[in-house]
C-alpha cells in the first residue's frame, strides 16, 4: 500500500494481512500526496502485531535526514524490531512536481546510509557538504541500536550501491529487468558475512481483473508506471523505447488516462501484473524463482481491495 490511501483503508488492508500468511507489509511514499508515511506505518504496526513493516521508500530528498533517523527510530522501538526503512531517490514525476533535483544521486543515498547508521550508533555528527549539514548533532539510543536499511533503486549504478551497503533492495520494472537487475546485486554483494545477507524485494503493481473497467484501470496503471521508468531501465529489459514514446508523450501532454489509450496489451504484461489471482500468484512464484526473497502485492490491488487480498492469499496457499 502506498501513504496516499485513506487512513481507514490502511487499517483495512493492514488487519487483513495481519490474519493472514503474509510475511509483512510495506508501505510506499506518494511524495507530496496524501498522508505523512511515517504515520500511516505506525497504524500499520499497531493494526498488526507479529508482522514485518516497512517504508518502502522514503526519500531524503523530502524529508530532513535527521527527521528520517529520528521517525525510524521511533518506528523500530514501537515494532519491537520489526520496523525496516527504505530509501531512494523519489519517482521522476513526483520530484518535478515538487521542483526537485539530485544531481549525484548514488552519492546521496550512499551518504544517506551511512549518516543514519552514525546516528543511530550514537556519533555526535558535525557535517557541512552538499547533501547534509548537521551541527553538533546527537540522538541518544541504547547501545548496538540498529534499523535494516533498504534501497528503492533501479540503474546499475545504483544497484551496485545497493548490493555492496545496503541491507536489502527493493526493485519494480519488467521482469526481464528484474532478473538482470538480481543479478547485479547479487554479484555485487558476494563476499559479505552470511549474517549480512542482503535481502531482495520485487514490488510490482498489481491488479486482479474481473471486467472492463478493471482492464481498463491496468492499463492506466501501467501508462503511470511506463511515464516514471527511466530509460535504463527499458534498456536493461530491452524494450525498444520506440514501444513506450506515444505512452509518454501523451502522459505528458494530456496525463495518464489519455496516455492508457496507447498501451497495448505488450506493454499491459510487461509493466504489470493484471490477471485473475491465479495468475498473480504464478507470476509471483517466478519472480521467486529468479532470486528474490520477497514478492510485494502493490497497489491497486484490484476492486473490492480486500477481496482481491483475500483471493490472491488463498491462491498463493494453493501453490
Amino acid at each position: 500500500m502506498t501513504s496516499g490511501a485513506p487512513t481507514d483503508r490502511i487499517l483495512r488492508v493492514a488487519s487483513v494481512a495481519a490474519r493472514s500468511g503474509m510475511y509483512g507489509i510495506w508501505v510506499g511514499e506518494d511524495i507530496g500526496r496524501g498522508y505523512d508515511v511515517f504515520v500511516q506505518a505506525s497504524l500499520v504496526m499497531l493494526k498488526a502485531p507479529g508482522k514485518k513493516v516497512g517504508i518502502g521508500v522514503t526519500s531524503p530528498l523530502v524529508h530532513n535526514i535527521s527527521t528520517i533517523a529520528r521517525a525510524a527510530a521511533a518506528l523500530r522501538e514501537m515494532g519491537s524490531g520489526r520496523f525496516r526503512l527504505g530509501l531512494g531517490i523519489g519517482g521522476l514525476q513526483d520530484l518535478a512536481r515538487l521542483g526537485l533535483t539530485v544531481k549525484k544521486p548514488v552519492a546521496l543515498l550512499k551518504d544517506s546510509i551511512d549518516v543514519l547508521r552514525r546516528i543511530w550508533a550514537g556519533e555526535t555528527l558535525t557535517i557541512k557538504g552538499e547533501n547534509f549539514d548537521l551541527q553538533q548533532f546527537l540522538a541518544r539510543y541504547r547501545p548496538g541500536f540498529s534499523i535494516p536499511l533498504y534501497l528503492g533503486v533501479r540503474g546499475p549504478q545504483m544497484l551496485r550501491l545497493a548490493g555492496r551497503i545496503a541491507d536489502g533492495v527493493i526493485l519494480s520494472g519488467p521482469l526481464a529487468y528484474i532478473e538482470k537487475a538480481l543479478k547485479i546485486v547479487r554479484t555485487e554483494a558476494i563476499g559479505r558475512p552470511l549474517k549480512s545477507r542482503l535481502r531482495a524485494v520485487v514490488w510490482l503493481p498489481t491488479l486482479v481483473v474481473r471486467n472492463t473497467a478493471d482492464k481498463e484501470l491496468a492499463k492506466v496503471v501501467a501508462a503511470t508506471v511506463i511515464a516514471d521508468t527511466p530509460s535504463s531501465v527499458l534498456e536493461m529489459s530491452q524494450m525498444p523505447e520506440d514501444d513506450v514514446r506515444n505512452v509518454r508523450k501523451t502522459a505528458r501532454e494530456r496525463g495518464y488516462t489519455a496516455a492508457s489509450k496507447h498501451v497495448t496489451e505488450r506493454l499491459l504484461d510487461t509493466f504489470t501484473i493484471s490477471g485473475d489471482a491465479g495468475y498473480i500468484c504464478q507470476v509471483f512464484h517466478s519472480v521467486a524463482k529468479l532470486g528474490a526473497d520477497e514478492v510485494i502485492f502493490g497497489p491497486p490491488y484490484g476492486a473490492p481491495i480486500v477481496r482481491s487480498i483475500r483471493e490472491v492469499i488463498k491462491a498463493w496457499d494453493r501453490l
